[in-house]
């Protein structure tokens, strides 16, 4: 799991430097396997705006342009680059500003002084190579520092989950944790209710064992022409999610949000209705990958009412994916039981960061939430009017309570443990509980598929409590020496004899006759 710290910081905010977090995350069971800055120490680099942009007097491939860089007075730089021109806006490296590998100062190029320089990615340490200037949005302010701009100070944590902790491959999972440990306020993004504006809806049907809950939501007239927000973008970034188009980036950036893998279809493409079914004999499905599979009985597909459109909880199907052309789209948000999605992407020699948290678990009480999140970002950003959420649910996951004791606690921690100390514990991990007389009835949540028994309770006081906090007792026991009787001889003892009167010991192979 990839995030930026920035990111996680608008969840959770623990007045903790960036390595003291990730030790904290460390010490209580989310290793952080890396820690990276997302850009190299530079300074003096600001917003710009190309005003003019004139052919140099002595070079065919150099430009002059004027360049306003919020001052009194525009500047004038020599510049080179192919993607140069009038409006742009890009980073500025002012005179003095120190680059990764050079400065810059006041300079003439072929006769013509040059105040400064505008930049590429490559100059300013932020990707390997590149085919010209760095472009900027829009909207991005002239004049501002361009590493606050872009949050250039922000740092990537790569965390290296064991498979029980689907419930942080996500960054409101990680956030809770992190509010847990350093018992910090916990800010989430709880999305409202979208309000229908049409009443167009899709008829669902689907298998209810392997896919208890499902919603959907028709969203039409939307622009797919429309960027996608650099504050999203920077984000998946960080995250490691390359960027596609605006309404595949909403639902990738709700995954790394919520947990809840999404997919869009493009409604002109869906026959009818949804069918949530196993797959038939004989049918074919192109997959987004490029691949054409041929679908096994055991393989669940998300179908319209003549054809496969996609492999549930896998991948998307190429003939309904969206695109440039498409203007009405059909969001999907489900809960697939685990073992129907589990060995499907190892059988087909590829994985999926949907396939990776459904086979793990997702929280089936979100699944709802999620829809209405991305059906937020989606109209926020690319317009459009939503239909209502329709869907189907059978028979949830049952969380049951589990029995914890504070006696067991103690034993098996081994230091005093009074019920008094654990019921905090338990409030900051936001578990419901109901204690009598040390002992207390706990139900999980619906996104911990860990929490099945009482000693994965006592992990949890462990770990919230801090395991660098419990105390590295000396055992304390008695030795005595145990009752050899003398009517009987040990193996040993007849060993020594028979070496005594020069037997040798042999071990044979077990193969060898006896």
């Amino acid at each position: 799991m990839k995030f930026s710290e920035n990111w996680l910081r608008t969840f959770v905010n623990p007045a903790l430097s960036s390595a003291a977090l990730a030790d904290a995350l460390t010490m209580a069971g989310l290793e952080v396997e890396s820690r990276e800055p997302v850009a190299p120490a530079f300074e003096g680099v600001v917003v710009g705006q190309v005003l003019e942009v004139e052919k140099h007097p002595r070079a065919d491939r150099l430009h002059v342009c004027r360049v306003d860089v919020g001052s009194a007075e525009s500047m004038q730089i020599v510049c080179g680059a192919a993607n140069v021109a009038p409006g742009i806006k890009a980073p500025v490296a002012l005179v003095g500003a120190r680059l990764p590998e050079f400065a810059i100062s006041r300079t003439s190029v072929r006769g013509v002084e040059s105040s400064g320089m505008l930049c590429s990615a490559k100059e300013l340490g932020l990707a390997g190579d590149s085919n010209g200037l760095l472009l900027l949005p829009e909207d991005a302010p002239v004049g501002a520092d361009f590493r606050s701009y872009d949050e250039l100070d922000d740092r990537i944590f790569t965390l290296k989950l064991t498979p029980n902790r689907a419930d942080c491959l996500s960054l409101t999972g990680v956030a809770r944790d992190v509010a847990a440990i350093t018992a910090t306020s916990l800010y989430l993004a709880h999305g409202a209710v979208v309000a229908p504006q049409i009443a167009d809806a899709l008829q669902v049907e689907t298998e209810v064992n392997a896919c208890p809950r499902y919603c959907g939501r028709v969203v039409r007239g939307i622009d797919m022409h429309a960027p996608t927000p650099a504050w999203m973008s920077r984000r998946l970034d960080r995250s490691g999610i390359r960027g596609i188009n605006a309404v595949v980036d909403v639902t990738n950036y709700v995954m790394l949000e919520l947990g809840q893998p999404l997919h869009a279809f493009d409604l002109a493409h869906i026959d009818r209705g949804i069918a949530v079914r196993y797959a038939g004999a004989g049918e074919k499905l192109a997959l987004l990958n490029g691949q054409t599979l041929s679908l096994a009985p055991d393989m669940l597909v998300i179908a319209d009412m003549s054809k496969p459109l996609a492999l549930a909880g896998i991948m998307g199907g190429a003939d309904s994916a969206v695109s440039d052309t498409t203007v009405d789209v059909f969001l999907e948000s489900a809960f697939f039981d685990p073992q129907v999605i589990a060995g499907r992407t190892r059988r087909l020699g590829f994985s999926t960061e949907s396939a990776h948290r459904f086979e793990r678990g997702v929280d089936f009480a979100a699944t709802g939430a999620a829809l209405e999140r991305a059906t937020q970002l989606l109209i926020d950003n690319c317009g459009g009017q939503p239909g209502p959420l329709s869907g189907v649910s059978g028979k949830l996951p049952h969380r049951d309570p589990i029995r914890l004791r504070a006696g067991r606690v103690e034993r098996v921690l081994g230091v005093p443990f009074p019920a008094r100390k654990i019921s905090p514990l338990l409030r900051r991990l936001h578990l419901s509980y109901v204690e009598h007389d040390g002992e207390f009835h706990v139900t999980p949540h619906s996104y911990r598929f860990d929490l099945e028994r009482e000693e994965d309770l006592i992990e949890e006081i462990a770990r919230i409590h801090g395991y660098d906090q419990l105390p590295a007792n000396k055992p304390n026991s008695e030795l005595s020496m145990l009752p050899a009787p003398e009517a009987v001889r040990s193996v040993d003892a007849l060993k020594a004899i028979l070496v005594a009167r020069e037997y040798h010991e042999i071990v044979s192979y077990s193969f060898v006759d006896r």
